[in-house]
């Protein structure tokens, strides 16, 4: 785990770059759940991004353990945010994951509470009243006073860093959006935050600039640590390399 005590470390990945006649030697990587799981999502696209990121996911762990990808267990915390088995929450290395579409983002980093998120920016008829109910009053009426070419990517940007906020708390949309409020007035930063979860100010959040006409985000607890975002030639060089090591089943 070289590096993340002081850093944070963000993959990004473009399904549509991976070739599909690979995509056998990537299920030879997941666990039979995980291989169960895939086989349920009947939309083509989705069961490949599944795939490909869980693997990805997988690779990148074995290479921070020094570890057989494959040997990886996951525990579950009590809404589904997942872990290394044999850990406590938010202790030893520790990661999240988002994906939207063909686009995924991974992140990693040592004891601390982490989320990321991804969101891709789309016009939708009910913005206005989505904002309504999980934006603060504060963050509403910034978000209503921005000229109209900005709204887009504003609503966007308070969205994943709202969701990467809940995502690493552990209890993901069930904390509410709402239930935190983010500044984008300067440099993003969480405003407010439940009580339980300390002072927004041991909270960062910061922009990840992974993908064109999309929003990310990344939030975790403590003491600022430097962003390292990896291209995805560094991440197809770590799971050609598993992959082609085991060959498809």
């Amino acid at each position: 785990m070289s590096g993340l005590d002081r850093e944070i470390h963000v993959y990004s990945l473009n399904v549509a770059h991976f070739l599909y006649d690979y995509s056998r030697c990537f299920w030879s990587l997941l666990a039979d759940d995980e291989r169960e799981r895939a086989s349920r999502i009947k939309h083509q696209e989705t069961q490949q991004c599944f795939v490909l990121v869980r693997s990805c996911l997988r690779s990148l762990l074995g290479r921070y353990l020094s570890c057989d990808a494959r040997s990886i267990r996951f525990a579950l915390g009590e809404k589904g945010k997942p872990r290394l088995a044999g850990l406590e929450p938010d202790r030893g290395l520790v990661f999240n994951v988002s994906h939207t579409g063909n686009f995924g983002l991974i992140a990693f980093a040592s004891d601390t509470a982490l989320g990321v998120d991804v969101e891709r920016r789309r016009p939708m008829t009910d913005m206005d009243g989505i904002a309504e109910r999980c934006f603060s009053a504060g963050e509403l009426a910034h978000w209503r006073a921005l000229p109209p070419d900005r709204c887009l990517q504003a609503f966007f940007d308070y969205w994943c860093f709202k969701e990467a906020f809940v995502k690493a708390t552990g209890q993901g949309i069930t904390l509410g959006l709402e239930s935190c409020v983010v500044d984008l007035s300067r440099q993003p930063r969480m405003d407010l935050i439940p009580n339980s979860y300390g002072n927004p100010d041991e909270w960062q959040v910061a922009e990840i600039d992974a993908f064109a006409d999309h929003s990310a985000g990344i939030c975790y607890r403590g003491a600022e640590r430097k962003l390292r975002h990896f291209d995805e030639e560094a991440l197809v060089n770590i799971l050609f390399t598993d992959v082609t090591h085991r060959g498809p089943e």
